[in-house]
């Protein structure tokens, strides 16, 4: 009778009236374990991209004889918020950073400009020779810089722009990189609304700017972060071009406080760092979100 009753009774009922039965640890674990690996593989990027960084944040605000210290301390002792002043009368950093906010605003306007103009014209231009040219910058990609560097120099010393702002600017205006970037955006650009424009009697110069440059909004402040951040670290060219320190940027002065006295203003030396890090952070807000609309289609 009872299994008869039993029978008789609803699905649900039936369910709810069997005990509960806990799961299989290896069930859980095959379930969870991939948000788990997730979870663990995230920790570790952000110990090993974010720890050195807040290394050289707390280093910043030692004295000098903890920042060599062994065992090396974590948290500071005494917190030195005077290094932060005393940076800008060891070296002359405010001329440093405003070499540096002059070279990368002008570089990178330039090379905004004529990588949007090149891009242009290899996606939507028909000229001789187009595609055999396009490669030929693609391959010069694979060159390396130290490959170059005594040719230009040269050029650039016979020019008599070896310290001076033309120098640290000019030559790195031409970006094959961001032309790259701008051609491959363009081609994908719908040509509707250009052949609109067109017919409306629009010349080139006006679809590019008019027309397609709006359009083109998330590209160009993508671009413009990769740029921004490339020329403002561009040590090594900086370093062959000023020789003088009035033409010193950030990356090479503090290369020169590194050489002259790095026991003595260790400390020193990492608050300079952070404060060299600042512009980036702050052009990196300013434009993420040009950042995620190129990186989720840009036209969408």
């Amino acid at each position: 009778m009872t299994q008869i009753a039993s029978r008789a009774l609803p699905s649900d009922a039936r369910r709810a009236s069997r005990p509960h039965r806990s799961r299989p640890f290896g069930v859980l674990f095959r379930k969870h374990s991939p948000a788990v690996l997730r979870h663990v593989i995230l920790l570790v990027a952000v110990v090993l991209f974010f720890g050195p960084f807040l290394w050289m944040l707390l280093t910043s605000f030692k004295s000098s004889e903890e920042a060599l210290a062994f065992p090396p301390t974590f948290l500071p002792r005494q917190w030195e918020l005077s290094n932060y002043t005393d940076i800008f009368t060891v070296a002359p950093f405010g001329l440093y950073f405003f070499n540096s906010t002059v070279v990368a605003i002008a570089t990178t306007a330039g090379q905004i400009v004529t990588s949007l103009a090149a891009g242009f014209a290899f996606s939507r231009l028909k000229f001789p020779g187009k595609n055999i040219v396009f490669v030929v910058l693609l391959a010069a990609l694979l060159v390396p810089f130290e490959v170059v560097f005594t040719p230009l120099i040269t050029l650039l010393s016979s020019l008599h722009w070896l310290n001076s702002y033309q120098g640290l600017i000019v030559p790195n205006i031409p970006s094959i990189l961001g032309t790259f970037l701008f051609r491959q955006f363009f081609t994908s650009f719908p040509s509707e609304i250009e052949d609109a424009s067109r017919v409306d009697g629009a010349g080139v110069w006006r679809r590019m700017w008019s027309v397609v440059t709006p359009m083109a909004t998330p590209m160009i402040g993508s671009f413009a972060v990769l740029s921004f951040v490339y020329n403002w670290n561009n040590f090594f060219f900086q370093f062959l071009v000023a020789s003088r320190t009035e033409f010193f940027t950030v990356s090479v002065g503090l290369t020169q406080l590194q050489s002259a006295n790095a026991s003595q203003s260790f400390n020193l030396l990492m608050a300079g760092s952070t404060l060299a890090i600042l512009p980036v952070f702050i052009v990196f807000i300013i434009f993420q979100k040009q950042i995620v609309s190129a990186m989720a289609g840009g036209l969408r």
